[in-house]
């Protein structure tokens, strides 16, 4: 996996998680999977828009986690991580923090997952379409953007975080960002026996951009 790919992930994660609105008081520092990076890679190369369906049965979406959440973000042409990430993040306005509701009309889903508070974990991947996204109304030249999350978001029922004052429900953790950071914890993870899924190929699409 290209080093600066995964630095540019987790700088633009942890970026949008440290400044949410109302603040959060238990939010993680996100840092990188390989096995779910894998399970995003694999799912990226069906080149659809839709969700991928491994990531409800146990042990098929990743070896050790038993939840994943999932981000998609599909564009005709070339993209930037920025780009899809930003586009999540401004779900926030379809979001009402207090209620804990997307408005009628509009889906947020994909913010709430970003910024959900208990996932620490991420692992992304991109890849070119030429003969387009499924799903989608992008025929060709298509570019799909894949992020899976452990412990995984949008839990019914659940605020995506706590409020209050940044780092003030830490616990043990230290403040980094305005985001609860532990070392063992952010050790990047190893791919270990036990998961169903397939390797395959993968390349960034202007990922490091």
């Amino acid at each position: 996996m290209d080093a600066q790919f995964v630095k540019k992930c987790t700088e633009e994660h942890n970026e949008y998680r440290s400044k949410v609105k109302p603040g959060a008081s238990n939010m993680y520092f996100m840092s990188w999977d390989a096995g779910l990076a894998k399970t995003a890679r694999a799912w990226s190369k069906t080149c659809s828009s839709k969700h991928n369906p491994h990531l409800k049965r146990k042990g098929e979406a990743h070896p050790i986690f038993e939840t994943v959440g999932e981000n998609i973000y599909v564009i005709s042409g070339n993209f930037t991580i920025k780009d899809a990430v930003k586009a999540w993040y401004d779900e926030e306005k379809y979001y009402n923090f207090d209620d804990n509701k997307c408005n009628k009309k509009n889906m947020c889903e994909r913010y709430t997952q970003l910024v959900w508070g208990e996932t620490y974990k991420l692992g992304c991947a991109a890849n070119y379409c030429p003969k387009g996204i499924k799903g989608s109304k992008i025929e060709k030249d298509g570019s799909v953007f894949v992020c899976n999350y452990s412990p995984s978001g949008n839990r019914e029922g659940q605020p995506p975080y706590s409020k209050g004052a940044p780092c003030t429900a830490c616990g043990s953790d230290f403040c980094r960002e305005n985001l609860c950071s532990e070392p063992d914890r952010e050790g990047i993870s190893r791919i270990q026996a036990g998961g169903r899924y397939q390797e395959t190929e993968f390349s960034p699409i202007s990922a490091a951009s």
